[in-house]
């Protein structure tokens, strides 16, 4: 696998992480529409403009089959964002769909 596509894709991952805790932080506030709220959806949406046309770049020099698996790299950063932040306790079986998961992304990414 090459370095820059893993980069590309961990940039992409990390984008939209990135999103995903704006509209937790922004579904959190107690109005339901302030000025915050309306800031929050603002920058999400830039956010997801800006990783829609990264997807565009990384679409256009790699194979789907080679760069999208990648992005199931979202689902161990979430896991421990959430329990970094509290939302979630550290459980043997979900650690262990994340060592699959990643496990996983290691053989979609092997050569044959």
């Amino acid at each position: 696998m090459e370095v820059v596509k893993l980069l590309l894709v961990l940039a992409i991952t990390l984008i939209t992480l990135l999103s995903a805790l704006l509209l937790n932080y922004g579904a959190k506030q107690s109005d339901f529409f302030t000025i915050n709220a309306a800031v929050i959806i603002c920058v999400v949406i830039i956010i997801n403009i800006i990783k829609f046309k990264a997807w565009g770049v990384v679409y256009k020099r790699y194979k789907l089959s080679e760069s999208y698996p990648l992005v199931s790299l979202f689902f161990p950063l979430v896991y421990g964002v959430a329990i970094y932040n509290g939302e979630a306790q550290f459980e043997l079986l979900k650690s262990l769909g994340v060592i699959l998961i990643l496990l996983g992304v290691y053989v979609l990414s092997l050569k044959a």
